[in-house]
C-alpha cells in the first residue's frame, strides 16, 4: 500500500512538471505523502475486514481492543453490549458492565426480584441506549426465527448493510455472545446467498472464534422466566439482536 502511494505521488509530480506547473518542493511532497499515508492507514484500521472473491464473501467487524470479558456470571449481556458499542465506535469505550446490566434489567420482561442477568428485550434496549455514547447511535431490536439458517442470514445482511455486530442468544438463552462477522457464498446485499461460517466473540470465552454455519453456537431459546407474551414469542426460536439503522 505504501509503495503504491509513493508511485502515485511520483506520477503527480511528473504530471505537474509536464504541464509546466511548479511542483511542490521535496519537503512539501514528503509532508503531503506522510499526511496521505496517515489518513489512509487510519481509515484502513477503522474499516471492518471485507473481502470478495470467486470463492465467496467475508466480513468481520472485530478488532482486538473491542473485546470485553464479563466481570461475573450475570454480565454476559452487559459485556456483549459493551463489545458491540466498542465496534460501533472503533475503540474501547471502557463502559461499565454493571451500569449496562442495571439498565437492561429495568427494560426487560423478567422478574426483577429473582433475575440475575437479562433477556433479549433488555439486551436490545441496552444496546440502543448505550449506542448514544458512540459515534454511530443505533436502534437495536430482538428478532426471532424458526431456523438457525434464517437467523444467521438476517444477521449477515445487517452486518453487511451497517457494519455493526449482532448479538446471539446461545446455550438455549442462558448466555449472550457477539457475532462479529461471517463468510458466505456471496455478498448478502447482492441476491440469494448462504452463510458458510461466523466469527463470534464470547465474553466468557474466546475473543474471536470462527465456526462453520452448521457449528455456530446459536441455538433455540428455552428460557421460561419472562412474561407469558415474551415466553411465547421467544421459546423454541433462534433469537438475535440486530441493528435496524
Amino acid at each position: 500500500m505504501i509503495a503504491r502511494l509513493r508511485r502515485l505521488v511520483r506520477r503527480s509530480h511528473l504530471a505537474a512538471v509536464g504541464a509546466g506547473l511548479n511542483p511542490p518542493t521535496r519537503s512539501r511532497r514528503r509532508r503531503a505523502l506522510e499526511v496521505g499515508l496517515a489518513s489512509t492507514i487510519a481509515t484502513f484500521i477503522l474499516l471492518p475486514i471485507q473481502a470478495s472473491a470467486a470463492g465467496g464473501f467475508a466480513y468481520d467487524t472485530y478488532f482486538t481492543s473491542a473485546y470485553e470479558r464479563q466481570i461475573d456470571s450475570r454480565t454476559c449481556v452487559a459485556a456483549s453490549t459493551a463489545m458491540m458499542m466498542n465496534i460501533l465506535n472503533g475503540r474501547d469505550l471502557n463502559l461499565n458492565q454493571m451500569t449496562i446490566l442495571r439498565y437492561a434489567q429495568t427494560h426487560d420482561a423478567l422478574n426483577d426480584a429473582t433475575q440475575r442477568g437479562s433477556d433479549p428485550l433488555g439486551w436490545a434496549a441496552a444496546a440502543t441506549r448505550f449506542s448514544r455514547y458512540t459515534i454511530r447511535p443505533t436502534t437495536y431490536r430482538w428478532e426471532a426465527y424458526a431456523t438457525e439458517a434464517a437467523a444467521l442470514q438476517r444477521a449477515a445482511v445487517q452486518i453487511t448493510r451497517y457494519g455493526k455486530a449482532v448479538g446471539l442468544l446461545v446455550q438455549h438463552g442462558g448466555h449472550a455472545v457477539v457475532m462479529n462477522g461471517f463468510t458466505s457464498t456471496k455478498n448478502p446485499l447482492n441476491g440469494t446467498f448462504k452463510v458458510t461460517g461466523v466469527w463470534v466473540s464470547d465474553p466468557y470465552g474466546a475473543r474471536n472464534t470462527y465456526y462453520s454455519a452448521a457449528g455456530s453456537p446459536l441455538d433455540t431459546y428455552r428460557q421460561l422466566d419472562a412474561t407469558t407474551a415474551y415466553d411465547q414469542a421467544w421459546y423454541g426460536k433462534y433469537i438475535i439482536i440486530v441493528p435496524r439503522n
